[in-house]
């Protein structure tokens, strides 16, 4: 690269403005520096050299999106996240904290194993409460049932499972619950009482069938997913009922009824009621149990 041109001032006595004499090469070998030639004394030049200033180089553009616009930052480049091994333990796991919403109940298999479950509440917000299945096996079972009751406040990690339905019209229903790993108690010091929102004993007022009162359409679809969700915990009356009007099943703790015939009722309800009966079935003869006991299931059937 060519070195920059110097420019040469001369001062006189006679003259105080500088005159521009000549533009020669620079001497300076640094080709981001010019130098130009100002007297000192009596004609006698100096140098003076001024670098031109490097800019960073600009971060990369990012992009925000907030609501229904978009804005435009300068982001700052950060390290790439490491990479880490699969692993079965990580895979779909998640952590939750809430309040348990039913006794927990337990089950000994023929085959061995141990099967306890219940239903966590996990707040939303201040006044609404999303349910969770959860599931314990073998020891930790043991531990569930022994240990934990309705309104303790707990803390479960594990692995987010679920079970897909498909209804009358190829509908697919998801349905989820999570097989607990560890459990913890959280410590009395933080509130409970306010977090805890118990399930209603009472069968909403909604449509009238039948000569009796259910459900309004949108609570009679939840009651029915969380009775595929977890049918152990409700109550098989269809052979036994005390009058028609009695409820098909009922919920074990909560109280809350559920009717096949129901006019608001899902259109796949009947459909997953056929599988759920020809599992259960066939999950009864396998552990030579009589097909009158009320919902229950071990690990070849997850209804969620």
């Amino acid at each position: 690269m060519a070195a920059l041109p110097t420019a040469s001032l001369l001062q006189t006595p006679s003259s105080p403005k500088p005159h521009l004499l000549s533009l020669l090469p620079s001497p300076n070998p640094n080709p981001n520096a010019f130098s130009s030639s100002l007297p000192q004394g009596k004609n006698r030049p100096i140098s003076v050299a001024v670098a031109r200033r490097r800019h960073p180089p600009a971060p990369f553009p990012a992009r925000c999106s907030s609501g229904h616009s978009e804005h435009e930052y300068e982001g700052v480049p950060r390290q790439r996240p490491q990479e880490i091994p699969w692993s079965k333990d990580l895979a779909n796991s998640v952590h939750l904290i809430g309040i348990v919403g039913s006794p927990v109940q337990i089950k000994h298999l023929n085959s061995g194993k141990v099967l306890a479950w219940t239903r966590l509440g996990v707040k939303k917000s201040a006044s609404e409460t999303t349910w969770i299945n959860l599931t314990f096996w073998d020891e930790l079972a043991d531990v569930a049932s022994q240990h934990v009751e309705k309104g303790h406040q707990v803390h479960v990690s594990g692995r987010l499972v679920s079970d897909v339905v498909e209804g009358d019209d190829e509908k697919r229903q998801v349905f989820y619950k999570v097989v607990v790993q560890q459990l913890n108690f959280i410590e009395r010091n933080y509130s409970t009482v306010s977090l805890y929102e118990p399930e209603t004993r009472s069968v909403d007022s909604g449509t009238k069938f039948g000569g009796y009162v259910g459900n309004s359409s949108g609570s009679t679809e939840k009651l029915w997913q969380a009775f595929f969700a977890n049918p152990m915990d409700w109550w098989d009356n269809r052979k036994n009922k005390r009058n028609p009007k009695y409820p098909d099943f009922k919920h074990k703790d909560t109280g809350e009824a559920l009717w096949i015939d129901a006019m608001n009722n899902p259109h796949w309800v009947k459909s997953q009621l056929a599988i759920l009966d020809s599992r259960m079935s066939s999950l009864h003869q396998a552990n030579g149990m009589s097909p009158a006991v009320s919902f229950l299931y071990d690990g070849d059937f997850t209804p969620f």
